[in-house]
């Protein structure tokens, strides 16, 4: 009897262990996956930035370009023509990074709702673990 209850109270120590080390590797990984996140987010951040640098330089370049084109009315052609589809390739790309953002965005959400619930899982599993 005394065989099969130090047997029982070993083989509960060791499985103990067991999930001692897959929880910590787990918290590991989510601890990884929240330091992506962040990242994502700041990667996002900066795209936008930069992109709205652009825009908000592109009205004062095309005020500077008009008035250097002032006093000839073919250079004034040109540059007009030039300015155009720069600003419609701007605001396109504008656009399809807002879309991109969006979807980014919606990625982002979800992404944090996954780490919400494997967070709780890992507190889950500490209380557990810290009953035994």
């Amino acid at each position: 009897m005394f065989f099969l209850f130090t047997l029982l109270g070993l083989v509960c120590t060791a499985a103990s262990l067991m999930d001692e080390n897959e929880l910590k590797h787990f918290k590991e990984l989510l601890q990884d996956e929240e330091q992506d996140l962040e990242k994502a987010k700041a990667d996002r951040d900066t795209a936008s930035e930069f992109n709205n640098g652009f825009m908000s330089l592109l009205d004062p370049t095309i005020a500077f370009m008009r008035k250097a084109a002032e006093g000839s009315p073919e250079f004034s052609a040109l540059t007009e023509e030039y300015l155009k589809s720069t600003k419609g390739f701007m605001e396109k790309f504008k656009s399809l990074m807002d879309g991109d953002n969006v979807k980014l965005d919606a990625k982002i959400s979800k992404w944090e709702q996954d780490l919400r619930k494997k967070k709780i899982f890992v507190q889950a599993q500490e209380e557990q673990h810290a009953e035994l």
